[in-house]
Formats: structure tokens, C-alpha cells, sequence
């Protein structure tokens, strides 16, 4: 026994080694363009005015929802990718076919905006060319994501971490740059101008970067694939990315759809007492986001997927209880650096924002686990939940602890659903990602058990 364990830690640890150093640089890098996304609006704060500010807040808003499908378009890309390792050939055209179809994506989305360009620009009072300038972003918004996806895919997190510093880089940029005059260009068009001029320049070093790395080695504990070439063209793509864009999409409602609760339900006071809760939500969750990203890539390797996925949850669960006792015991000095003292009166229940901000992470590993096994039943069950969540809220909603609270209860609901969905997983049952294995086909020996454990990408 003893001789197993000490094979097993010895086993483990080049993979524990590759993943500290792997996370350290995407935690660098992720945290960089957070920080550099938050100068954006400062620096913006002090060169607009406050109604030019809530345009271009406005339109950032809207390219988060338009980038949807570019998402989920990176996450397939990070999957496609990762299921062939060690075939440099399919990897390389890939590769490529991934890059061209990105292209493809963002047209489509810049074309879908463009054409309801009157009507949002009189939805969000802008005018029609800042919308159109906008979608004109989304084409290499889009090439950026894929790019991101494929670096992902192949594990490379330092290079995924360099792009998304130089993403942060370039908003900045776009923000120190806007009180330059552009030809009678109002300034809420220029700012989005130049952060598409800033996207074009990141999203073709991102596609660079793809491009001209090295194609060695399969990552440690890996195993060559035995994946084919995927067929279907285009249109099974378009099928991978809209299952992907189920529970991405699911997730981001479900993150920031109770602050508009707290808008519409409660009093202005209380509403803003709610959005400095929140920010130690946002800061739970999107703190501890790099580690759905670090870890999805070993999630679709059948070999590493539960090693994965225990890691994941386990890592987010400790840090997540750290950040939850810290606040209990420092909950008002906290609120006092963050919001001012007319705030401390959520003190006592600033652990449940955190907390939430934890079970959504959780809930991001557990979807980012779906995706990686081309299953939308997580997705799906996480609009269900948050449709639950609407209802009791509008029905119950009465204070800020009660909106945070039925947000958590239904979160840690999602929670147990994930669970109960990644079970075979956790368990170590052979399932590999992309096929829906049954325990019969489980019992299968011989060639058909070969067979049935192929990946179908």
C-alpha cells in the first residue's frame, strides 16, 4: 500500500507542479485585465462627462451580451483542441479551421447588430453609428476569443494570460485617448472606435500566437488522442457553440441578474446598499474564475477529467471559505474601505455576498464540466433555477438579506444539481466527455468497450 501511495504522489506531482505555475500566470494575467477593465471607467470618469459615461457604459454592457456566442465559441474551441493532443497534424488545421470560422462568427454577430442598430440606438440613446461601430468590434472581439480558446485548449496559460493583459492594455488605452477630437465624432463613439482599433491589433497577435507556437509534447498525463476529424462542417459547429452558449450564457445571467432584482424590488437606499454587497460577489466570483479556465482543458481528456474536476472544486471551496471567514470577522472594516460608513449596516451579512459569490463559482466549474462533455443539462438546469430564482424573489424579496439570501439557497441548489449530474465522474466511473455512457455500455469488454469510449468530437 504504501508503495502505491508513494507511486501515486510521485505520479501527481509534475501535474501538481505544471498547474501552480499554469494558474499563477493566468491568475496574473486575470487579474491584470480586471483591474485594467476597472481603470478604464476610472480614467473614462475623468475625461466624459457623467451622461457620455453611461452611454459608453451602456454599450459595453451591450457587447458583453452580443459576445455571448463568442464565448461559447472559445470554450469549444479549448475543447476541440484539447481532444487532440499529441496530433500536431489535426491540431494545426484546426487550428486554422477554428481561427477562419472565429472570423466568420464575428461577421455574423456585426451584422445581427448592425441591423438592429436604430432600435438599440434609441433603446440606450446613442446614436446609430456608435452602435454600428460596435458591432464593427465584435468581428475581432470574436477572433480574439477563439484565439483564446485554442491557447487555452493547448494548455499554453501564460500566453492566454499575456493576450488578456494586452485586452485590459488596450481599453485603457481607448480611455486615456478619448478626449482626443475625431473629426465631430461624439466622444461615446470615439471610445468605442478606438477600443475596436485596440481589439484589431490584440485579437491579431492572439491569432499569432496560435499560429507560431511550438508543437512538441503532450502535456503530462495526457494521452494522445484518438479522436476524428469532426464532420458536419459549419453547421455542427453552429451546433457546439449554441449547447455552449446554453450554460454560458445561463451563468451570466444568474451573476448578475440579482442587482437588477435589488434595483427593481427594493428602495433606491436599499438598492445601493445591495450593489456594495454585491461587489464582494463580483469579487468571490470573478477572483476565482481563471480556475474554471485553468482546469476545463484536462475536464475534456477522459484520463485527467476527474483529477480535474476534484481539483477544481476542492481549490474553489477552500479559497471560498477563506474569503467567506474573512469577511465574518472583518465584515465592517471591510465595508467601511469599500462603500464608507453609511454602509456598514450590511456588515452583518456581507458573508452571504460572498458566499454567493463562492456558489456561483462552483456552479462555473460544474458548467465549464458540462461543456467539456458536451452536455447542456447543467445549462438548462441553470435557467431553471434562475427562473425559480425570479419568481421567489419577486414573491419574497422584501430586504436585502432576503434577495441574497433566496440567491444563495437557489446558487447552492445549482450546487447539488452539478453534483448529482457529475457523479459517474466524481466517482471515477470511465465516462469520457462527448458520449453519453450507460452502465451497460460501462460492463461492455473487449473491442466494444474501445470503441464505446472514443470521443465524439
Amino acid at each position: 500500500m504504501l508503495g502505491t501511495m508513494a507511486q501515486r504522489i510521485t505520479h501527481d506531482a509534475p501535474a501538481a507542479n505544471r498547474y501552480a505555475r499554469s494558474g499563477a500566470a493566468l491568475l496574473v494575467g486575470t487579474l491584470a485585465a480586471n483591474v485594467l477593465s476597472y481603470l478604464f471607467f476610472v480614467v473614462l470618469s475623468r475625461v466624459l462627462t457623467s451622461a457620455d459615461l453611461g452611454g459608453v457604459g451602456a454599450m459595453v454592457n451591450l457587447g458583453v451580451i452580443a459576445s455571448v456566442p463568442a464565448l461559447g465559441l472559445q470554450l469549444v474551441a479549448a475543447r476541440l483542441v484539447a481532444s487532440r493532443r499529441g496530433d500536431e497534424a489535426r491540431s494545426r488545421e484546426l487550428e486554422r479551421r477554428m481561427l477562419h470560422a472565429s472570423l466568420l462568427f464575428g461577421v455574423v454577430l456585426a451584422l445581427v447588430v448592425s441591423a438592429a442598430s436604430p432600435v438599440l440606438a434609441a433603446t440606450l440613446e446613442v446614436s446609430i453609428l456608435t452602435v454600428v461601430l460596435l458591432a464593427a468590434a465584435l468581428v475581432p472581439l470574436t477572433v480574439l476569443h477563439g484565439a483564446q480558446g485554442l491557447l487555452q485548449g493547448r494548455e499554453r496559460f501564460a500566453a492566454l494570460a499575456v493576450v488578456l493583459t494586452l485586452a485590459g492594455l488596450g481599453k485603457v488605452l481607448a480611455a486615456f485617448l478619448a478626449g482626443a477630437p475625431m473629426g465631430g465624432i461624439s466622444p461615446v463613439a470615439t471610445v468605442i472606435l478606438l477600443y475596436g482599433l485596440g481589439l484589431v491589433v490584440v485579437a491579431t497577435l492572439g491569432a499569432l500566437l496560435v499560429r507560431r507556437a511550438p508543437r512538441t509534447t503532450t502535456p503530462a498525463g495526457g494521452s494522445p488522442s484518438t479522436t476524428s476529424r469532426p464532420r458536419g462542417g459549419s453547421g455542427r459547429l453552429v451546433r457546439l457553440v449554441a449547447a455552449a452558449v446554453v450554460p454560458t450564457s445561463g451563468l451570466l445571467f444568474l451573476a448578475s441578474v440579482d442587482v437588477l432584482l435589488a434595483r427593481q424590488h427594493l428602495s433606491p437606499a436599499e438598492s445601493g446598499q445591495y450593489t456594495v454587497g454585491a461587489l464582494f460577489e463580483k469579487a468571490a466570483f470573478w477572483g476565482m474564475s481563471f480556475l474554471a479556465t485553468l482546469f476545463y482543458p484536462a475536464m475534456v481528456d477522459a484520463p485527467r477529467r476527474r483529477a480535474a474536476l476534484l481539483r477544481a472544486l476542492t481549490l474553489v471551496s477552500g479559497l471560498g471559505a477563506m474569503g467567506i471567514a474573512m469577511t465574518v470577522a472583518l465584515g465592517e472594516p471591510l465595508i467601511r474601505v469599500v462603500g464608507g460608513p453609511e454602509f456598514t449596516v450590511i456588515a452583518p451579512d456581507l458573508w452571504r455576498f460572498t458566499a454567493l459569490g463562492v456558489a456561483l463559482s462552483l456552479v462555473q466549474i460544474l458548467a465549464y464540466a458540462g461543456v467539456a462533455a458536451a452536455t447542456v443539462r447543467m445549462g438548462l438546469a441553470m435557467w431553471l433555477v434562475s427562473g425559480l430564482a425570479v419568481a421567489w424573489v419577486s414573491l419574497a424579496g422584501r430586504t436585502t438579506v432576503d434577495i441574497v439570501t433566496i440567491l444563495l439557497a437557489c446558487t447552492v441548489v445549482l450546487v447539488l444539481v452539478g453534483l448529482v449530474i457529475e457523479r459517474e465522474t466524481l466517482r471515477g466511473t470511465p465516462v469520457t466527455p462527448g458520449t453519453q455512457t450507460s452502465r451497460r455500455t460501462t460492463q461492455l469488454s473487449g473491442p466494444r468497450r474501445a470503441r464505446s469510449g472514443q470521443l465524439r468530437h
